[in-house]
Protein backbone atom coordinates (compact mmCIF):
# COMPACT_ATOMS: atom_id res chain seq x y z
CA UNK A 1 0.00 0.00 0.00
CA UNK A 2 2.42 2.71 0.74
CA UNK A 3 4.36 1.54 -2.88
CA UNK A 4 0.75 2.43 -4.26
CA UNK A 5 0.37 5.64 -2.65
CA UNK A 6 3.67 6.85 -3.24
CA UNK A 7 3.66 6.24 -6.88
CA UNK A 8 0.50 7.65 -7.00
CA UNK A 9 2.62 11.03 -5.38
CA UNK A 10 4.75 10.51 -8.31
CA UNK A 11 2.27 10.61 -10.72
CA UNK A 12 0.48 13.37 -9.42
CA UNK A 13 3.77 15.24 -9.60
CA UNK A 14 4.63 13.87 -13.05
CA UNK A 15 1.20 15.72 -14.40
CA UNK A 16 1.87 18.91 -12.56
CA UNK A 17 5.13 19.53 -13.95
CA UNK A 18 3.82 18.49 -17.48
CA UNK A 19 1.45 21.29 -17.22
CA UNK A 20 3.51 24.13 -15.92
CA UNK A 21 6.89 22.56 -18.19
CA UNK A 22 6.15 22.92 -22.04
CA UNK A 23 7.17 20.55 -24.29
CA UNK A 24 10.35 21.62 -26.23
CA UNK A 25 11.40 19.95 -29.39
CA UNK A 26 8.82 20.94 -31.71
CA UNK A 27 10.10 22.62 -34.97
CA UNK A 28 8.16 26.14 -34.56
CA UNK A 29 8.13 26.08 -30.36
CA UNK A 30 6.00 28.94 -30.35
CA UNK A 31 3.15 27.80 -32.77
CA UNK A 32 3.41 24.04 -31.09
CA UNK A 33 2.73 25.67 -27.64
CA UNK A 34 -0.19 27.40 -29.31
CA UNK A 35 -1.85 24.31 -30.26
CA UNK A 36 -0.82 22.28 -27.24
CA UNK A 37 -3.04 25.26 -25.63
CA UNK A 38 -5.56 24.89 -27.63
CA UNK A 39 -5.71 21.06 -27.78
CA UNK A 40 -5.51 20.57 -23.60
CA UNK A 41 -7.78 23.54 -23.03
CA UNK A 42 -10.76 21.14 -21.95
CA UNK A 43 -8.50 18.92 -20.08
CA UNK A 44 -6.90 21.64 -18.16
CA UNK A 45 -10.26 22.93 -16.89
CA UNK A 46 -11.51 19.22 -15.98
CA UNK A 47 -8.13 18.66 -13.90
CA UNK A 48 -8.53 22.23 -12.47
CA UNK A 49 -12.50 21.26 -11.04
CA UNK A 50 -11.07 17.81 -10.13
CA UNK A 51 -8.40 19.47 -7.90
CA UNK A 52 -10.90 21.91 -6.75
CA UNK A 53 -13.11 19.34 -5.51
CA UNK A 54 -10.05 17.29 -3.61
CA UNK A 55 -11.05 14.49 -6.09
CA UNK A 56 -7.31 13.21 -5.60
CA UNK A 57 -8.23 12.86 -1.66
CA UNK A 58 -11.26 11.72 -2.05
CA UNK A 59 -11.68 9.65 -5.28
CA UNK A 60 -8.21 8.31 -5.45
CA UNK A 61 -8.88 5.69 -8.28
CA UNK A 62 -11.01 7.77 -10.59
CA UNK A 63 -8.60 10.88 -10.28
CA UNK A 64 -5.36 8.44 -11.05
CA UNK A 65 -6.89 6.89 -14.29
CA UNK A 66 -7.67 10.56 -15.60
CA UNK A 67 -4.25 11.60 -14.32
CA UNK A 68 -2.58 8.53 -16.39
CA UNK A 69 -4.53 9.69 -19.79
CA UNK A 70 -3.54 13.00 -19.53
CA UNK A 71 0.46 12.25 -19.23
CA UNK A 72 -0.09 9.44 -22.06
CA UNK A 73 -1.40 12.36 -24.08
CA UNK A 74 1.47 14.87 -23.12
CA UNK A 75 3.98 11.73 -24.08
CA UNK A 76 2.07 11.71 -27.34
CA UNK A 77 1.92 15.12 -28.17
CA UNK A 78 5.70 15.91 -27.50
CA UNK A 79 6.39 12.86 -29.96
CA UNK A 80 4.59 14.74 -32.52
CA UNK A 81 1.43 12.62 -32.73
CA UNK A 82 -1.22 13.19 -34.75
CA UNK A 83 -3.57 15.64 -32.91
CA UNK A 84 -6.69 13.42 -32.91
CA UNK A 85 -5.09 10.94 -31.49
CA UNK A 86 -3.79 13.06 -28.77
CA UNK A 87 -7.51 14.41 -28.55
CA UNK A 88 -9.37 11.01 -28.23
CA UNK A 89 -6.54 9.88 -25.27
CA UNK A 90 -7.56 13.11 -23.88
CA UNK A 91 -11.89 12.44 -23.69
CA UNK A 92 -10.54 9.91 -21.50
CA UNK A 93 -9.04 11.95 -19.06
CA UNK A 94 -11.71 14.87 -19.26
CA UNK A 95 -14.40 11.98 -18.68
CA UNK A 96 -11.98 10.61 -15.47
CA UNK A 97 -11.67 14.01 -14.14
CA UNK A 98 -14.91 15.51 -14.10
CA UNK A 99 -16.44 12.09 -13.03
CA UNK A 100 -13.84 12.39 -10.14
CA UNK A 101 -15.33 16.18 -9.50
CA UNK A 102 -18.71 14.88 -9.94
CA UNK A 103 -18.17 11.64 -7.15
CA UNK A 104 -16.13 13.93 -4.78
CA UNK A 105 -18.56 15.09 -2.40
CA UNK A 106 -20.65 11.78 -1.89
CA UNK A 107 -17.61 9.98 -0.74
CA UNK A 108 -16.63 13.23 1.20
CA UNK A 109 -20.37 12.36 3.42
CA UNK A 110 -18.65 9.13 4.30
CA UNK A 111 -15.14 10.66 5.70
CA UNK A 112 -16.16 14.59 6.33
CA UNK A 113 -14.35 13.76 10.13
CA UNK A 114 -11.36 11.85 8.59
CA UNK A 115 -11.35 14.42 6.13
CA UNK A 116 -11.52 17.40 8.19
CA UNK A 117 -9.36 16.18 10.70
CA UNK A 118 -6.33 16.10 7.30
CA UNK A 119 -7.20 19.35 6.90
CA UNK A 120 -6.29 20.57 10.76
CA UNK A 121 -3.32 18.15 10.63
CA UNK A 122 -2.07 19.76 7.36
CA UNK A 123 -2.59 23.41 8.71
CA UNK A 124 -0.07 22.54 12.19
CA UNK A 125 2.13 21.13 9.34
CA UNK A 126 1.89 17.40 10.52
CA UNK A 127 2.89 16.01 7.20
CA UNK A 128 6.72 17.09 8.06
CA UNK A 129 6.88 17.46 12.31
CA UNK A 130 5.10 13.66 12.13
CA UNK A 131 6.08 12.02 8.57
CA UNK A 132 5.14 8.85 9.92
CA UNK A 133 1.99 9.00 11.61
CA UNK A 134 1.03 11.28 8.59
CA UNK A 135 1.80 8.44 6.04
CA UNK A 136 -0.09 6.20 8.10
CA UNK A 137 -3.02 8.20 7.97
CA UNK A 138 -3.01 8.73 4.33
CA UNK A 139 -3.22 5.07 3.81
CA UNK A 140 -6.35 4.61 6.15
CA UNK A 141 -8.01 7.49 4.48
CA UNK A 142 -6.72 6.08 0.85
CA UNK A 143 -8.59 2.37 1.95
CA UNK A 144 -11.57 4.84 2.94
CA UNK A 145 -12.17 6.64 -0.34
CA UNK A 146 -11.15 4.59 -2.78
CA UNK A 147 -14.03 1.65 -1.69
CA UNK A 148 -16.66 4.44 -0.80
CA UNK A 149 -15.75 5.94 -4.52
CA UNK A 150 -16.38 1.81 -5.78
CA UNK A 151 -19.53 1.87 -3.67
CA UNK A 152 -17.67 -0.83 -1.22
CA UNK A 153 -19.15 0.77 2.20
CA UNK A 154 -18.79 -1.96 4.52
CA UNK A 155 -15.96 -1.01 6.10
CA UNK A 156 -15.49 2.50 4.87
CA UNK A 157 -16.31 3.72 8.45
CA UNK A 158 -13.64 1.86 9.89
CA UNK A 159 -10.58 2.94 7.79
CA UNK A 160 -11.93 6.27 7.88
CA UNK A 161 -12.36 6.10 11.56
CA UNK A 162 -8.42 5.20 11.34
CA UNK A 163 -7.24 8.14 9.26
CA UNK A 164 -8.86 10.11 11.27
CA UNK A 165 -7.45 9.27 14.88
CA UNK A 166 -4.42 8.88 13.49
CA UNK A 167 -4.33 12.65 11.97
CA UNK A 168 -5.72 14.19 15.22
CA UNK A 169 -2.20 12.47 17.02
CA UNK A 170 -0.01 13.24 14.12
CA UNK A 171 -2.03 17.24 14.47
CA UNK A 172 -1.13 16.74 18.16
CA UNK A 173 2.59 15.39 17.81
CA UNK A 174 3.28 18.60 15.13
CA UNK A 175 1.93 21.18 17.49
CA UNK A 176 3.97 19.24 20.54
CA UNK A 177 7.43 19.45 19.03
CA UNK A 178 6.92 23.00 18.18
CA UNK A 179 5.90 23.87 21.75
CA UNK A 180 8.17 21.70 23.46
CA UNK A 181 11.09 19.99 21.81
CA UNK A 182 13.03 23.56 22.85
CA UNK A 183 12.10 22.58 26.82
CA UNK A 184 12.67 18.85 26.49
CA UNK A 185 16.70 19.84 25.25
CA UNK A 186 17.22 21.99 27.83
CA UNK A 187 15.94 19.57 30.80
CA UNK A 188 17.99 16.94 29.05
CA UNK A 189 21.30 19.86 29.57
CA UNK A 190 20.24 20.07 33.36
CA UNK A 191 20.18 16.01 33.29
CA UNK A 192 23.51 16.07 31.76
CA UNK A 193 24.73 18.44 35.22
CA UNK A 194 23.52 16.59 37.24
CA UNK A 195 20.73 18.77 38.04
CA UNK A 196 18.05 16.26 39.72
CA UNK A 197 21.12 16.21 42.82
CA UNK A 198 22.16 20.09 42.48
CA UNK A 199 19.44 21.72 41.71
CA UNK A 200 16.60 18.72 42.37
CA UNK A 201 13.73 21.67 43.27
CA UNK A 202 14.12 23.33 40.22
CA UNK A 203 14.95 20.37 38.07
CA UNK A 204 11.76 18.30 39.29
CA UNK A 205 9.43 21.69 38.99
CA UNK A 206 10.76 21.90 35.12
CA UNK A 207 9.51 18.28 34.44
CA UNK A 208 6.06 18.67 36.39
CA UNK A 209 5.53 22.16 34.29
CA UNK A 210 6.33 20.70 30.99
CA UNK A 211 4.43 17.48 32.01
CA UNK A 212 0.73 19.94 32.66
CA UNK A 213 1.85 21.69 29.71
CA UNK A 214 1.39 18.74 27.30
CA UNK A 215 -1.88 17.55 29.26
CA UNK A 216 -3.59 21.23 29.13
CA UNK A 217 -2.65 21.21 25.32
CA UNK A 218 -4.46 17.49 25.38
CA UNK A 219 -7.24 18.48 26.51
CA UNK A 220 -7.77 21.63 23.77
CA UNK A 221 -5.05 21.43 21.03
CA UNK A 222 -6.55 24.76 19.57
CA UNK A 223 -5.69 26.82 23.09
CA UNK A 224 -2.44 27.05 22.97
CA UNK A 225 -1.92 30.47 25.43
CA UNK A 226 -1.66 28.47 28.28
CA UNK A 227 0.50 24.92 27.53
CA UNK A 228 2.96 28.23 26.29
CA UNK A 229 3.10 30.15 29.14
CA UNK A 230 3.07 26.37 31.04
CA UNK A 231 6.48 25.48 29.03
CA UNK A 232 8.06 28.93 29.02
CA UNK A 233 7.96 28.60 32.77
CA UNK A 234 9.47 24.88 32.76
CA UNK A 235 12.17 26.75 30.42
CA UNK A 236 13.00 28.91 33.08
CA UNK A 237 13.17 26.23 35.94
CA UNK A 238 15.34 24.33 33.65
CA UNK A 239 17.51 26.56 33.01
CA UNK A 240 17.99 27.54 36.26
CA UNK A 241 18.60 24.24 37.54
CA UNK A 242 21.63 24.20 34.95
CA UNK A 243 23.01 27.30 36.71
CA UNK A 244 22.43 25.99 40.09
CA UNK A 245 24.17 22.80 39.14
CA UNK A 246 27.21 24.98 37.48
CA UNK A 247 27.59 26.82 40.56
CA UNK A 248 27.78 23.59 42.94
CA UNK A 249 30.12 21.90 40.71
CA UNK A 250 32.55 24.67 40.67
CA UNK A 251 32.00 25.05 44.51
CA UNK A 252 32.04 21.45 44.84
CA UNK A 253 35.85 21.47 43.02
CA UNK A 254 37.31 24.50 44.22
CA UNK A 255 36.83 26.57 41.56
CA UNK A 256 34.98 29.44 43.15
CA UNK A 257 33.39 29.74 46.88
CA UNK A 258 29.55 30.62 48.20
CA UNK A 259 31.37 33.89 49.40
CA UNK A 260 32.48 34.72 46.04
CA UNK A 261 29.16 33.89 44.27
CA UNK A 262 27.13 36.18 47.08
CA UNK A 263 29.61 39.28 46.51
CA UNK A 264 29.04 39.13 42.98
CA UNK A 265 25.36 38.81 43.41
CA UNK A 266 25.85 42.19 45.60
CA UNK A 267 27.80 43.83 42.80
CA UNK A 268 25.17 43.36 40.58
CA UNK A 269 21.50 44.57 42.72
CA UNK A 270 23.89 47.39 44.12
CA UNK A 271 23.63 49.34 41.18
CA UNK A 272 19.66 48.69 40.92
CA UNK A 273 19.49 50.62 44.45
CA UNK A 274 21.76 53.15 42.71
CA UNK A 275 18.68 53.85 40.20
CA UNK A 276 16.81 54.81 43.05
CA UNK A 277 18.85 56.62 45.47
CA UNK A 278 18.25 53.50 48.24
CA UNK A 279 21.20 51.97 49.70
CA UNK A 280 21.74 48.58 49.89
CA UNK A 281 22.69 46.28 52.34
CA UNK A 282 22.66 42.74 52.63
CA UNK A 283 23.81 41.87 56.19
CA UNK A 284 20.98 39.13 56.67
CA UNK A 285 20.18 38.70 52.85
CA UNK A 286 18.79 40.89 50.29
CA UNK A 287 15.50 40.66 51.68
CA UNK A 288 15.26 43.79 53.48
CA UNK A 289 17.03 46.07 50.63
CA UNK A 290 15.10 44.20 47.93
CA UNK A 291 12.04 45.51 49.83
CA UNK A 292 13.16 48.84 50.12
CA UNK A 293 13.94 49.52 46.17
CA UNK A 294 10.14 47.49 45.41
CA UNK A 295 8.57 50.50 48.09
CA UNK A 296 10.58 53.10 45.99
CA UNK A 297 9.64 52.09 42.69
CA UNK A 298 6.09 51.59 43.92
CA UNK A 299 5.80 55.21 45.12
CA UNK A 300 7.77 56.24 41.90
CA UNK A 301 4.98 54.95 39.57
CA UNK A 302 2.32 56.57 42.11
CA UNK A 303 4.01 59.68 41.15
CA UNK A 304 4.02 59.41 37.86
CA UNK A 305 0.61 58.32 37.17
CA UNK A 306 -0.44 61.43 39.20
CA UNK A 307 1.99 63.64 37.12
CA UNK A 308 0.44 61.68 33.91
CA UNK A 309 -3.16 62.56 34.91
CA UNK A 310 -2.15 66.39 35.93
CA UNK A 311 -0.80 66.34 32.00
CA UNK A 312 -3.67 65.30 30.97
CA UNK A 313 -5.72 67.61 32.58
CA UNK A 314 -3.81 70.47 31.17
CA UNK A 315 -3.39 69.58 27.80
CA UNK A 316 -7.41 69.61 28.19
CA UNK A 317 -7.02 72.98 29.50
CA UNK A 318 -4.70 73.68 26.44
CA UNK A 319 -7.27 73.00 24.03
CA UNK A 320 -10.06 74.85 25.64
CA UNK A 321 -7.28 77.92 25.95
CA UNK A 322 -6.42 77.30 22.26
CA UNK A 323 -10.41 77.48 21.30
CA UNK A 324 -10.92 80.25 23.21
CA UNK A 325 -8.10 81.84 21.81
CA UNK A 326 -8.89 81.69 17.96
CA UNK A 327 -12.70 82.32 18.90
CA UNK A 328 -11.88 85.51 20.49
CA UNK A 329 -9.50 86.62 17.89
CA UNK A 330 -12.45 86.60 15.48
CA UNK A 331 -14.37 88.24 17.92
CA UNK A 332 -12.20 91.00 19.04
CA UNK A 333 -14.98 93.46 18.72
CA UNK A 334 -16.33 91.37 21.85
CA UNK A 335 -13.73 90.72 24.32
CA UNK A 336 -15.62 90.87 27.63
CA UNK A 337 -18.21 88.49 25.96
CA UNK A 338 -15.39 86.28 25.05
CA UNK A 339 -13.87 86.97 28.85
CA UNK A 340 -16.80 85.94 30.20
CA UNK A 341 -17.38 82.76 28.04
CA UNK A 342 -13.56 81.29 28.52
CA UNK A 343 -14.58 81.76 32.82
CA UNK A 344 -17.39 80.24 32.10
CA UNK A 345 -16.10 77.43 31.01
CA UNK A 346 -13.00 77.03 33.06
CA UNK A 347 -14.99 76.98 35.89
CA UNK A 348 -16.92 74.35 34.71
CA UNK A 349 -13.48 72.38 34.16
CA UNK A 350 -13.07 73.19 38.03
CA UNK A 351 -16.63 71.93 38.95
CA UNK A 352 -15.66 68.63 36.96
CA UNK A 353 -12.41 67.86 38.15
CA UNK A 354 -14.32 68.03 41.60
CA UNK A 355 -16.66 66.03 40.55
CA UNK A 356 -14.01 63.27 39.21
CA UNK A 357 -12.05 63.68 41.99
CA UNK A 358 -15.19 62.77 44.66
CA UNK A 359 -15.70 59.64 42.04
CA UNK A 360 -12.20 58.70 42.77
CA UNK A 361 -12.46 58.64 47.06
CA UNK A 362 -16.08 56.49 46.18
CA UNK A 363 -13.49 53.50 45.99
CA UNK A 364 -10.67 51.73 47.45
CA UNK A 365 -8.07 50.33 45.42
CA UNK A 366 -8.92 47.14 45.72
CA UNK A 367 -12.40 48.15 44.64
CA UNK A 368 -11.78 50.10 41.58
CA UNK A 369 -9.25 52.22 39.84
CA UNK A 370 -10.00 55.94 38.31
CA UNK A 371 -8.46 56.43 34.93
CA UNK A 372 -8.72 60.17 33.67
CA UNK A 373 -8.09 59.59 29.38
CA UNK A 374 -8.13 62.49 26.94
CA UNK A 375 -11.78 62.41 26.67
CA UNK A 376 -13.38 59.46 28.71
CA UNK A 377 -13.11 58.04 32.30
CA UNK A 378 -12.49 54.86 33.23
CA UNK A 379 -13.62 52.81 36.10
CA UNK A 380 -12.11 49.58 36.29
CA UNK A 381 -13.85 47.65 38.76
CA UNK A 382 -11.02 45.16 39.32
CA UNK A 383 -12.64 44.01 42.50
CA UNK A 384 -15.38 42.91 40.38
CA UNK A 385 -14.76 39.37 40.93
CA UNK A 386 -17.39 36.67 38.99
CA UNK A 387 -16.63 33.25 39.28
CA UNK A 388 -15.06 31.30 36.96
CA UNK A 389 -16.73 30.90 33.50
CA UNK A 390 -19.75 32.82 34.88
CA UNK A 391 -21.57 35.82 34.03
CA UNK A 392 -23.74 35.75 37.16
CA UNK A 393 -23.41 38.65 39.26
CA UNK A 394 -23.98 37.38 42.75
CA UNK A 395 -25.05 39.15 45.85
CA UNK A 396 -21.21 39.94 47.34
CA UNK A 397 -21.09 42.10 43.99
CA UNK A 398 -23.61 44.64 45.61
CA UNK A 399 -21.49 46.91 47.71
CA UNK A 400 -19.70 47.73 45.00
CA UNK A 401 -21.77 47.77 42.35
CA UNK A 402 -24.13 50.50 44.89
CA UNK A 403 -20.63 52.38 44.61
CA UNK A 404 -20.55 52.35 40.90
CA UNK A 405 -24.10 53.80 40.81
CA UNK A 406 -23.48 56.61 42.91
CA UNK A 407 -20.24 57.49 40.82
CA UNK A 408 -22.69 57.03 37.60
CA UNK A 409 -25.03 59.75 39.41
CA UNK A 410 -22.25 62.35 39.59
CA UNK A 411 -22.30 62.85 35.41
CA UNK A 412 -25.97 63.10 34.62
CA UNK A 413 -27.30 62.10 30.89
CA UNK A 414 -24.14 61.00 30.36
CA UNK A 415 -23.17 58.08 27.92
CA UNK A 416 -21.79 54.95 29.30
CA UNK A 417 -20.46 51.78 27.68
CA UNK A 418 -20.04 48.77 29.87
CA UNK A 419 -16.89 46.60 28.42
CA UNK A 420 -15.98 43.24 29.75
CA UNK A 421 -12.56 41.47 29.30
CA UNK A 422 -10.61 38.43 29.81
CA UNK A 423 -7.52 37.05 30.34
CA UNK A 424 -5.57 34.80 26.93
CA UNK A 425 -6.65 31.50 28.85
CA UNK A 426 -9.17 29.90 27.05
CA UNK A 427 -10.66 29.67 23.80
CA UNK A 428 -10.56 32.65 21.65
CA UNK A 429 -14.54 32.98 20.98
CA UNK A 430 -15.20 31.34 24.35
CA UNK A 431 -13.24 34.27 25.73
CA UNK A 432 -14.96 36.69 23.67
CA UNK A 433 -18.71 35.46 24.07
CA UNK A 434 -17.63 35.42 28.04
CA UNK A 435 -16.88 38.83 27.88
CA UNK A 436 -19.82 39.92 26.33
CA UNK A 437 -22.27 38.23 28.55
CA UNK A 438 -20.58 39.80 31.72
CA UNK A 439 -20.57 43.31 30.40
CA UNK A 440 -24.06 42.70 29.67
CA UNK A 441 -24.95 41.32 33.18
CA UNK A 442 -23.71 44.61 34.52
CA UNK A 443 -25.62 46.68 32.23
CA UNK A 444 -28.74 44.71 32.93
CA UNK A 445 -27.97 45.74 36.58
CA UNK A 446 -27.41 49.08 36.25
CA UNK A 447 -30.72 49.48 33.54
CA UNK A 448 -33.13 48.24 36.80
CA UNK A 449 -31.26 50.42 39.75
CA UNK A 450 -30.61 53.84 37.80
CA UNK A 451 -32.90 56.23 36.37
CA UNK A 452 -30.85 56.10 32.94
CA UNK A 453 -31.87 55.75 29.40
CA UNK A 454 -31.24 52.45 27.41
CA UNK A 455 -30.14 54.75 24.58
CA UNK A 456 -27.66 56.00 27.09
CA UNK A 457 -25.89 53.03 28.25
CA UNK A 458 -24.64 50.44 25.63
CA UNK A 459 -22.51 47.13 26.72
CA UNK A 460 -19.43 45.64 24.44
CA UNK A 461 -17.00 42.79 24.85
CA UNK A 462 -13.14 42.45 24.18
CA UNK A 463 -12.29 39.28 24.92
CA UNK A 464 -8.73 38.63 25.29
CA UNK A 465 -7.82 41.85 22.82
CA UNK A 466 -7.15 44.33 24.99
CA UNK A 467 -4.90 43.19 27.70
CA UNK A 468 -3.58 46.11 30.09
CA UNK A 469 -0.89 43.44 32.07
CA UNK A 470 1.47 40.84 31.35
CA UNK A 471 -1.19 37.60 30.68
CA UNK A 472 2.41 35.45 31.36
CA UNK A 473 1.37 36.06 35.53
CA UNK A 474 -1.23 35.11 37.43
CA UNK A 475 -1.52 38.44 39.07
CA UNK A 476 -1.74 40.18 35.29
CA UNK A 477 -4.57 37.67 33.98
CA UNK A 478 -6.38 38.81 37.35
CA UNK A 479 -5.81 42.31 36.14
CA UNK A 480 -6.94 41.31 32.28
CA UNK A 481 -10.33 39.42 33.90
CA UNK A 482 -11.68 43.09 34.25
CA UNK A 483 -15.04 44.98 33.60
CA UNK A 484 -14.17 48.89 32.32
CA UNK A 485 -17.22 51.13 32.92
CA UNK A 486 -15.96 53.92 30.36
CA UNK A 487 -17.85 57.72 30.84
CA UNK A 488 -17.86 59.87 28.09
CA UNK A 489 -18.17 63.14 30.27
CA UNK A 490 -19.79 66.27 28.21
CA UNK A 491 -17.27 68.79 28.96
CA UNK A 492 -14.17 66.55 27.64
CA UNK A 493 -16.31 66.35 24.29
CA UNK A 494 -14.68 69.47 23.64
Amino acid sequence: MKHLTSSFSTLCFALLMSITAPAIGAEDNSLREALRTQVFASSVEALRQANAANAAVLTPETYRRGSRAYLRAEEAFDDGADVNRVANILEEANKEFLQAATMAPTVENFVTAAFQARSDALAADAKKRAPKLWEEAEIQLYEAASRAEKGREGRVSQYADKAEALYRDAELEAIETVLFTEIETEIAKAKKLDADDWAETSYQKAIDLLALARSTLAENRYDTDQPRNLAKQAMHNALYAQYVSRLADDIDDNDTTLEAILLEWQSILEPLGESVDVPMYFDNGPAASIELVVAAIEERTRVATLLAQDLSSARQNLRLLEDELASTQAELENREEAKARLDRRLALQAQQEKTVSRVESLFSKTEAEVVRAENRLIIRLVGLNFSFGSAELEPQHDAILSKLINAISEFPETPITIEGHTDSYGADATNMTLSVKRAESVAAYLLERVAIAPSQLSSVGYGETKPIANNETADGRSKNRRIDVVLYPSFWAN
